[in-house]
């Protein structure tokens, strides 16, 4: 897969992102201990979840954390919004929102010094329950200390198609539509998941587009 030049991403887990990935952890843990108290479940996406479902350990840095709340309590969504952006709030960081529609708020932080990829960003989402799957894989971060903290994640399969289907589309290097590049992590982390025994793979196989087959073979598996 190619790899833009001006793409700085990798998967080096220097002492910065370390320190990094401890405070996303303990973010995660705020915001899950949020939803147990409203009755939404927090499930974590992206980057993170794939650590969790690979045992847990933080083996390279992270972009953004990931996060949807399933709405399953009582409170509406605009007011689990505004608790979320009160326990943001109180971190010891300054955070700024960057986008914000009826279904997602991200924040990204105030740090002019650092370069982008360095700031912690929070992507966060609130969806209605899926019919077909209410209960979700609980699986452990763990941080630099090696203190665990319990979550649940997204479901493996959806993972890997959603990662796929990423790769599809980043092809040509680079997805405009979005500036979104290709990197190392990308790779690294589908080839991760795609090594897991409890993954079906024969199952994603028979539900992908023809146009996903040469990844797999580029993986190859």
């Amino acid at each position: 897969m190619d790899i833009l030049q001006n793409d700085t991403r990798g998967i080096e887990l220097t002492l910065e992102f370390v320190e990094k990935s401890d405070k996303d952890i303990e973010t995660i843990k705020t915001l899950n201990k949020l939803g147990l108290e409203t009755g939404d479940i927090l499930v974590v996406f992206g980057g993170y979840a794939t650590e969790a479902l690979c045992g847990g350990d933080i083996t390279r840095p992270h972009g953004d954390i990931d996060i949807h709340f399933i709405l399953t309590g009582k409170v509406s969504k605009d007011d689990l919004f505004t608790r979320i952006d009160s326990i943001l709030g109180q971190e010891k960081i300054l955070w700024e929102i960057k986008k914000i529609n009826p279904n997602k708020v991200e924040y990204l932080e105030d740090a002019e010094d650092k370069e982008f990829f360095n700031r912690r960003k929070v992507e966060i989402y609130i969806n209605s329950p899926d019919e077909v799957n209410v209960e979700y894989s609980k699986r452990k971060l763990i941080k630099s200390q090696g203190v665990a903290i319990e979550i649940c994640v997204r479901d493996l399969q959806q993972l890997v198609k959603h990662k796929l289907q990423k790769f599809y589309e980043l092809r040509n290097g680079v997805d405009t539509t979005k500036d979104r590049h290709s990197s190392k992590s990308d790779f690294f982390d589908l080839k991760r998941l795609l090594e897991l025994e409890e993954l079906d793979l024969d199952k994603i196989k028979g539900n992908l587009p023809q146009e996903y087959e040469y990844i797999l073979t580029l993986m190859s598996v």
